[in-house]
């Protein structure tokens, strides 16, 4: 991607960086990102999950990726100080632990998620949104699964939470006009475990991030962990 060219629609307007308004897609979920400073364009990488991060702090029409970037180091300068260092950044994770989030991906135990809070999710590389938590994405998966299978019998056989088709309201039943059917509510580990098993079972792409609260209740107190289920395209290339 190249801003200042004639091959980009805003050859002239830094704005174009605006979080949300380029619409390009990129392999593996990365974008490169350019950031103006000055009369140099340093090209940065980031994850598209960092990017969703972002747009959560953006102000629409307003901020650009540098912007959103630079409040971010601000907030960083007033706890640290203009000159910290890295050491003096680490003493900003909670409980001393080291930087980093935890990695688990679909071949392995999904760790204990109570007490945690999700940072960012994406279904297929589209962004859950404001709403980001472990109840909607298990909506949000469900829809997806009903358009795979197209038969309620074998979603409900393959599905790790209860389902009725239908409109169903008690018994902590939740209706998914999209989807045609009913599903009971379920705990933050039953939801991840009903998400991750869908999304391998249909082979959509799921990329979750979260954190655990600095409680003693929580498995990994203030640490952040991720959970990434490729699409089954991508698996199947990475195993060839």
């Amino acid at each position: 991607m190249k801003v200042g060219s004639d091959s980009h629609p805003y050859p002239e307007v830094p704005q174009a960086l605006q979080l949300g308004l380029d619409g390009a897609s990129y392999s593996d979920n990365i974008l490169p990102i350019l950031i103006f400073g000055g009369c140099s364009m340093p090209e940065v990488t980031i994850e598209q999950s960092t990017f969703e991060r972002l747009q959560q702090y953006a102000r629409p029409l307003i901020d650009t990726t540098d912007s959103v970037i630079v409040r971010a180091l601000d907030a960083l300068d007033e706890r640290g100080g203009s000159s910290a260092r890295a050491d003096q950044v680490l003493k900003l994770a909670p409980r001393n632990q080291p930087l980093g989030a935890l990695a688990f991906g679909p071949n392995m135990p999904l760790p204990d998620v109570r007490h945690t809070r999700m940072l960012a999710a994406s279904i297929d590389g589209e962004p859950v949104g404001a709403n980001c938590n472990w109840a909607n994405v298990l909506r949000l998966m469900l829809i997806r699964a009903t358009e795979h299978y197209g038969h309620f019998e074998e979603l409900r056989r393959r599905c790790a939470v209860n389902i009725v088709p239908g409109v169903k309201d008690d018994d902590g039943y939740s209706h998914l006009p999209r989807a045609g059917i009913s599903y009971q509510g379920v705990n933050a580990n039953a939801a991840a475990n009903a998400i991750v098993t869908l999304a391998k079972d249909i082979g959509t792409a799921l990329d979750v991030h979260f954190e655990w609260r600095d409680k003693d209740q929580a498995a990994h107190p203030g640490r952040r962990g991720r959970i990434h289920v490729p699409a089954r395209s991508q698996a199947a290339s990475h195993d060839a």
